[in-house]
């Protein structure tokens, strides 16, 4: 019994150790690399490009309506918002909840008063749009892109929005 436990482990750490390898679906995106654009339908029932090159700065902030960790910094990213709004700040709140939770996701908006484009991440096959490129397993899980389409900063599960702010400066100001 303790070799089959000893045997999953291993297995389970060799899989846990090489996925994404290959730059698949697991792996963060650093700073530098292209942030993909890519289209997600909104609650506003329009499509939104979020990510790549917009010629303005952009948050994209991946986040689930059950995660106590994004109900905390959402107020926070609401506040950045309305300081950086007139700076052509874009920010996309992707929720990995996708359309079935619709309703939880739109109460909470609602509730919240969310101010910038909320998004449905959504599986193709097997991959989710959004999140899969992006390499995002936990949420919240941010990311600062550059005008020019790159990842300028990368955070996940607590969000430092001094550090946020410091790379915006980079791009645009309040």
């Amino acid at each position: 019994m303790r070799f089959r436990i000893a045997a999953l482990a291993w297995a389970v750490a060799v899989w846990a150790g090489t996925a994404g390898a290959d730059g698949g679906a697991f792996r963060l995106l650093d700073p530098g690399l292209p942030a993909p654009a890519v289209e997600l339908a909104g609650l506003d029932g329009q499509m939104h490009r979020v990510g790549g090159a917009q010629g303005s700065p952009q948050l994209v902030f991946f986040w689930s309506v059950f995660c106590p960790n994004c109900k905390e910094a959402l107020p926070e990213l609401v506040a950045l918002y309305g300081r950086w709004r007139e700076g052509n700040l874009r920010v996309w709140a992707v929720t990995v909840d996708g359309e079935r939770f619709s309703n939880a996701v739109r109460a909470y908006v609602r509730d919240m008063e969310l101010p910038f484009p909320v998004v449905y991440d959504r599986l193709e096959g097997e991959d989710l749009v959004a999140a899969d490129p992006y390499g995002v397993t936990k949420t919240p899980t941010l990311y600062v892109v550059s005008p020019e389409g790159r990842v300028a900063l990368r955070q996940t599960v607590r969000v430092d929005f001094g550090a946020v702010e410091r790379v915006l400066r980079e791009f645009t100001s309040p």
